[in-house]
């Protein structure tokens, strides 16, 4: 659905794969943060917020379920400081809260009538300029405190999105509390981007995951990522876990170092005896990178280190094909031939390093695994493997669940 103003400013919401897409929107747009019960959506509105901010845009965020305060505290948490935003005039924070409550406000902007959706739709234009940003924090509080009930706060809910949707970009946050499942489909229908939070349990791992249902109007069908609040650091798609593996002294250690934001490696006189473990943050990407050891009196737990990575980084010496037989041992031991997979073809600055083709024929792997020419201990190639492991995670299979996964999903909607 899209409204009728020609020209307004670009608008993301600050989350890489969803924005992507989002640049090609002409005219205001719709977002929808729709959360599963227990999960707070209010961190993906401040995400929104400080990514239009960023943009040079002007934000209202108006809070109807929290003080204002609460919301500069999520911000702080994510390492945001809204100060400098709100003394400026770009960011104004609508006070909403105390007029339900009853209660004395402190705030510069404040609606003292709430229950007026009039006066509500005055307020925020009044604040907010043509081609702006809207955030509405949180429509299902909305709904809540109508007096009329759910069926009175649905029609008011529509009346507001409909008129700020006119003239500027709206970010809805919806928590579906027990509501008639018809209404939820007509929140769902009234926004042209849908992001769907749920979360996933597997064993004793909850994940959260992001769902497009839809965006910029387009059905988006498995488009699924898992996400993260970063704190600090905002949203990221995260991956929980990328696996680093390889022979004995083919650099695995260099790799998880040269690759992460930070890393730690548990070693005896340079030799990693248990694992290397890094963090990365990187172009709005967040990982965990674990690095198993390579000796193969530690082969009974490499497939529990494997356990929920969801790529595979093979470190090898390109001047050693002998050791060529035990990589394919450990990414068997490691089911790296069933997840993305790309190679890191080490000490290839040295004369005898064979050529990534070599390394690819060597290793017995098909033509499309990528083979990535890396000096470790220089940090030469990290870029190049980053951008390859995260084009595969980003690819068609990278961003789909498994089966088990979408039918827990699917029981929950």
């Amino acid at each position: 659905m899209r409204c009728g103003v020609a020209t307004v400013n670009l608008f993301r919401v600050g989350i890489r794969l969803v924005d992507e897409r989002l640049r090609l929107a002409e005219g205001p747009t719709r977002v929808l943060f729709i959360s599963s019960p227990g999960i707070d959506p209010a961190p993906y509105g401040v995400n929104s917020a400080v990514a239009a901010l960023k943009e040079g845009l002007e934000v209202t965020y108006l809070v109807n379920n929290k003080p204002a305060d609460a919301i500069r505290a999520v911000a702080d948490l994510m390492g945001f400081d809204l100060e400098e935003w709100e003394s400026t005039g770009q960011l104004r924070i609508l006070d909403s809260f105390s007029g339900y409550m009853n209660i004395p406000s402190n705030e510069e902007h404040r609606l003292d009538t709430p229950q007026d959706t009039n006066a509500m739709i005055e307020s925020i234009c009044d604040l907010t300029s043509e081609g702006n940003v809207v955030i509405f924090d949180s429509l299902s509080s909305y709904i809540d405190m109508c007096e009329g009930g759910e069926t009175d706060g649905m029609e008011r809910l529509m009346r507001v999105v409909g008129s700020l949707c006119e003239e500027h970009h709206f970010v809805g946050l919806f928590s579906t509390w027990g509501y008639e499942p018809k209404n939820i489909q007509t929140i769902r229908e009234a926004f042209d981007t849908v992001l769907a939070l749920q979360p996933v349990e597997r064993l004793t791992i909850v994940r959260q995951f992001l769902r497009a249902e839809k965006i910029d109007g387009q059905v988006v069908p498995d488009f699924v990522v898992p996400i993260k609040v970063m704190q600090p650091g905002g949203v990221r798609v995260f991956f929980p876990k990328i696996l680093v593996t390889g022979p004995f002294h083919s650099g695995k250690s260099s790799i998880v170092q040269a690759i992460s934001t930070s890393s730690v490696s548990v070693d005896r006189l340079g030799t990693t005896i248990a694992m290397d473990h890094g963090y990365l943050d990187y172009k709005g990407f967040a990982a965990d990178i674990f690095g198993t050891p390579g000796q193969e009196n530690f082969d009974p737990i490499l497939e529990y280190l494997a356990e929920e990575a969801v790529a595979v980084i093979l470190v090898v010496d390109a001047t050693k094909p002998d050791t060529f037989p035990r990589a394919r041992t450990m990414l068997q031991l490691t089911k790296g031939y069933a997840l993305p997979l790309v190679v890191a073809a080490n000490f290839s600055d040295l004369e005898e390093s064979l050529t990534p083709d070599q390394v690819r024929d060597g290793l017995g792997l098909q033509s499309n695994v990528p083979v990535i020419p890396t000096i470790a201990v220089r940090g030469s190639g990290a870029e190049e493997l980053l951008e390859m492991i995260f084009e595969l995670l980003m690819s068609e299979e990278g961003l789909t669940l498994g089966d088990g996964e979408k039918e827990d999903n699917d029981e929950e909607d």
